[in-house]
């Protein structure tokens, strides 16, 4: 009777939680084709004239974002439905688990409409404290409770700059306002100009999973429940890569040129050892966090190259880069989401993440294969599927800028940048290929694959609806480019360039590339299946095939491994025994490790000196009633020497 109850209320509140999703998209199309309010914005507020002013604000901005966080709410939420059984069956309390949901989904929402300084903090905590609750849900594995408390100080950590940061401009404007404060803006000195950008590009960046800020999203992704995960890296780094462009785009305004080169500089290494790191992972999930690292760095390019074309009055590259920021914004939501759901479905299947002990998958859950198939495509930018056309409209972004100069160091650096992505393009095809490949194809590896089955029905039907919108977004580019024009039409400062319809010539000729290519697939599967076929068994030079012949996924990057072994700090261990006079092997046992560079060299250093700190400080506690009254000797003594 109980697990009757739990299935009603699971259903009820997942499909609650699709039903307002809906809702809201609908009324944002709505509200867009009634007006051009979105280009100025609505304002809302509350408590004015008790002290405390709290102001919402939705302009088009806002909509597109908002609009990001409602597709992911309604996909997760599809996906959860079938997902959250598995901890029925367990007899695990799923209220914490909607309680939590919930209040994320509110807490996204409020910073996205926050319009003062004092909302966004409220909005901002209350994200990072329920996401703490969500990623902290299976706390009966102790790996999963230290990658929730990893999580929660570099949360806190951002929010201590960001707090920093609205301080200042509370003290320096009278007012927690957004408006006020980009009114200020321009009054204030150059070194308070930068201080402010970096305190937001730190606090701002640790949320998004900048690197060197990034180490805690490959522990809190992977160990959160697949719809978390796919709502944290479709929606939530997306949240911070909002406020890059209300906060500092937007409200503190023009700065120097270091600004884009700094978001240049920070977005190509974050691409590379994001994708570097995924391509070495075994963790089904982890692979997938460290991608998002990747793709976080991508948009990260992409600001920068925005924000070089505003500080060089550029409008068409500016208005390049921002398209391909908005654009690969919405696609990496929904392959990512895609690919979460489809690794969820596999750890449930198999009760394992680790990529080793997979295989055969296809054709045991051949739904979830497609779906992740088709996800694998379009995380990989990989033609005719969208995140192919972002990446090429960024590409324009940076070769428009560099045309743009005539002369000095800028013109030969813009162009290494965009090397950067080929090469990040090509690292993540190779990484991809090892996720697919080793979990869904060849002969499986370990007892959980081979008993594999395919997931609950509502866990393969939600990637396939995420990857049909994917396809549609390629299908139909006037539309999502309609949709892009929406937060243009909000940033755009003074000059009014229709360049999206621009941009939308070649982008709508994928729509004609995707046809072709579903003709000739559909061409070739006609043929495949006219006259006889005759199926045999692999030949293995007369010895039975077994699935150690196979390759492994350590193998199967072995080369990236070795070529950048000096970035990903790779290291190995090899023990041999050795039979009689040496030409014979008894055992081999090799063991890899691959050196957590940025918490060994920066976060362990820091975390032993804060302890060694904190331990010098705990002595002036000694517990003498004589030690503490000179110590309010010495802060009378103070007190009245600055009194004088």
């Amino acid at each position: 009777m109980n697990n009757r109850r739990s299935h009603s209320v699971r259903q009820l509140l997942m499909g609650l939680s699709m039903v307002l999703a809906g809702m809201g998209f609908i009324w944002g199309i709505v509200m867009i084709l009634g007006g051009d309010w979105y280009k100025t914005g609505l304002k809302f507020y509350a408590g004015e004239g008790a002290g405390l002013t709290l102001s919402w604000k939705v302009d088009g901005l806002t909509m597109f974002f908002l609009f990001i966080l409602l597709l992911g709410q309604f996909f997760s939420s599809l996906y959860g439905m079938g997902y959250l059984k598995e901890y029925e069956e367990k007899n695990k309390s799923l209220w914490p688990f909607f309680v939590t949901w919930f209040l994320f989904l509110g807490s996204m929402f409020g910073v996205l409409l926050a319009d003062d300084g004092f909302s966004f903090l409220l909005s901002w905590e209350m994200m990072s404290v329920f996401s703490f609750f969500l990623v902290l849900y299976e706390h009966e594995d102790p790996q999963n409770r230290k990658s929730a408390y990893i999580y929660l100080v570099m949360t806190h950590v951002a929010t201590v700059f960001l707090t920093a940061a609205t301080m200042f401009l509370y003290v320096k404007t009278g007012s927690l306002a957004f408006e006020e404060w980009a009114k200020a803006a321009p009054g204030l000195t150059i070194f308070q100009h930068n201080l402010l950008f970096l305190a937001f590009f730190i606090g701002l960046g640790t949320k998004a999973g900048f690197v060197p800020f990034h180490i805690w999203l490959p522990y809190a992704h992977s160990a959160a429940p697949s719809p978390v995960s796919s709502l944290m890296s479709g929606v939530m780094v997306k949240v911070a890569l909002y406020l890059f462009i209300r906060l500092v785009w937007l409200t503190l305004g023009p700065g120097p040129v270091w600004w884009g080169w700094l978001f240049l500089l920070v977005g190509a290494i974050s691409a590379l050892v994001g994708i570097l790191s995924a391509s070495v992972q075994s963790d089904l999930k982890k692979l997938l966090a460290y991608s998002t690292i990747e793709n976080v760095g991508i948009l990260g390019l992409a600001i920068g190259s925005a924000f070089l074309a505003r500080s060089w009055q550029n409008t068409l590259a500016m208005e390049l880069a921002l398209v391909a920021f908005f654009w690969h914004t919405l696609q990496h939501m929904l392959f990512k989401s895609l690919l979460f759901m489809g690794a969820g479905n596999i750890i449930q299947a198999t009760h394992t993440r680790n990529l080793e002990r997979l295989g055969g998958l296809l054709k045991r859950m051949p739904k979830t294969g497609l779906a992740a198939l088709i996800g694998m495509i379009g995380i990989t930018a990989l033609p005719p599927m969208g995140g192919f056309w972002g990446e090429l409209v960024l590409f324009q972004s940076l070769w428009v800028n560099t045309l743009n100069l005539t002369s000095g160091w800028g013109k030969v650096s813009l162009p290494f940048f965009i090397g950067v992505i080929a090469l990040v393009g090509g690292l993540s095809i190779a990484t991809f290929v090892k996720w697919f490949g080793i979990a869904f194809l060849g002969q499986a590896r370990s007892p959980m694959a081979q008993s594999a089955k395919e997931a609950h029905v509502v866990q393969y039907i939600a990637p396939f609806l995420v990857a049909g919108l994917a396809v549609l977004s390629v299908l139909w580019p006037s539309a999502l480019l309609a949709m892009i024009n929406v937060p243009l039409s909000a940033i755009r400062t003074g000059e009014t360039v229709t360049t999206v319809s621009t941009i939308g010539k070649p982008l709508i000729t994928a729509s004609v590339y995707l046809i072709v290519i579903c003709l000739l697939t559909l061409i070739i599967v006609m043929l495949s299946k006219s006259g006889a076929r005759r199926v045999t068994a692999t030949w293995n030079c007369g010895a039975p095939l077994t699935p150690s012949m196979q390759y492994t996924a350590t193998g199967l990057t072995k080369p990236v491994r070795i070529l950048f072994s000096k970035v990903l700090g790779s290291q190995r261990q090899v023990e041999r025994d050795i039979a009689g006079k040496g030409y014979s092997l008894r055992s081999l046992s090799y063991q890899g490790r691959i050196k957590e560079f940025f918490e060994d060299l920066l976060y362990r250093p820091i975390i032993r000196w804060v302890l060694w700190l904190a331990y010098q400080i705990r002595k002036l506690q000694e517990g003498s009633i004589h030690l503490y009254l000179g110590y309010l000797l010495i802060t009378v003594i103070v007190v009245l020497f600055l009194e004088r």
